[in-house]
């Protein structure tokens, strides 16, 4: 449709928008790309990273192309650029003082209206400025794409307490709040990895890998802060999703989320019974896996092997009470131990990629050092 088009008459006059919150390495963007699937269903990426990541640093959709040179991406630009009159480093400003600043996320929780919290006198605009900017960027990506529902993965607590504002403040967007949670040791194992630069596999820059204790900690504040931002919301629109769940029995869950956005689940059972891999389409941001062609999908429990006996008791230590929590307990249940070695495939569910995320035509090369092959996870 072209930018200066009118919207479908099924296009809602607020953004419908589904927000994956939670820690990285948590699973978030196969979720994300998992709902993409969905013919009403648009996944966007950690679309807090839009304008930094797609436009002054020119990184690459994945669908491939540069985003200032993809096709979707440029129209839902100059649509929102014609409809918000936004500018673009404004709004990067003051997505990073309302977003990045725990200063302005404790006034998100601890003043009465939105129009209360403060950014500094030395930004452009406020939060309404903001906020009004957001919702224009969500309308435009369902306008472009013309589909009812925008995924937005990027995971930060702190925007998911702004777009709770927007939604139960200011009533400028419709919101539902997913808080993804993976077991604390995947997440320690998968941030102790190192990666290399690689921007065609996905990997920006280089990322050194963090000691478990410091992982542990980051995965308890995080998830913590997105269950006060949960409870702030309404009850029938915020929802818990284990990352182990989703990825080894993944028909409950579809069926549970489909409810809970109130979509037709019929498409995503229908890909969780076929070969058919799940397609990477148009993401801006996140996991190096959204660069890869053809992904599926299955459970990574790599840090059982991985992990040595004492890095898993001072993860628990730091985090096991937090972890107990969402249901997890120091000895995994037999349904989450590793598989038999030459099992190529999960025993139930859809095939999706590990130890993490691997595209298929890897699947063979889970053995090399994550230093030296950047797409590995």
């Amino acid at each position: 449709m072209p930018a200066h088009a009118q919207p479908s008459s099924r296009i809602p006059q607020r953004p419908h928008v589904v927000f994956i919150m939670g820690a990285g390495r948590s699973g978030s963007t196969v979720l994300d790309l998992f709902l993409g699937q969905h013919p009403l269903v648009q996944s966007v990426g950690e679309l807090c990273n839009f304008v930094h990541d797609g436009w002054i640093e020119r990184r690459l959709c994945s669908c491939g192309q540069r985003v200032p040179e993809c096709e979707l991406w440029s129209r839902v630009t100059e649509l929102w650029k014609k409809r918000s009159q936004v500018d673009l480093e404004a709004y990067e400003e003051l997505r990073n003082r309302v977003e990045e600043r725990r200063s302005v996320l404790w006034q998100m929780f601890s003043r009465p209206s939105p129009e209360q919290v403060q950014l500094g006198k030395d930004v452009r605009g406020n939060f309404l400025t903001y906020a009004q900017w957001t919702a224009g960027l969500y309308q435009a990506i369902c306008e472009v794409t013309e589909k009812i529902v925008v995924v937005d993965s990027s995971k930060n607590p702190a925007r998911g307490l702004a777009l709770v504002l927007m939604a139960e403040r200011l009533d400028l967007i419709d919101l539902h709040l997913v808080h993804l949670v993976r077991d604390v040791r995947g997440f320690a194992w998968s941030v102790k990895k190192s990666f290399r630069s690689d921007e065609q596999a996905g990997v920006a820059h280089d990322i050194r890998g963090l000691p478990v204790w410091r992982s542990a900690l980051a995965w308890t504040f995080v998830n913590s802060m997105a269950d006060l931002v949960r409870r702030r919301h309404e009850t029938s629109r915020s929802l818990l999703v284990r990352y182990e769940d989703f990825v080894s029995e993944p028909t409950p869950v579809v069926l549970q989320l489909a409810g809970f956005i109130a979509i037709p689940p019929g498409p995503w059972v229908e890909l969780l019974h076929s070969d058919r891999p799940i397609e990477p389409g148009h993401i801006v941001a996140g996991n190096r896996l959204r660069m890869q062609r053809h992904i599926r999908l299955r459970p990574d429990v790599e840090w059982q092997s991985k992990l040595s006996f004492a890095e898993k008791m001072v993860i628990w230590l730091l985090a096991g009470w937090k972890a107990r929590s969402y249901g997890y307990h120091y000895r995994p249940a037999a349904s989450e131990l590793d598989q038999p070695v030459g099992m190529t495939s999960p025993p139930t569910g859809h095939p999706l990629a590990g130890p993490h995320f691997l595209a298929s035509h890897d699947r063979q090369s889970t053995g090399s050092s994550p230093v030296s092959e950047s797409a590995q996870p």
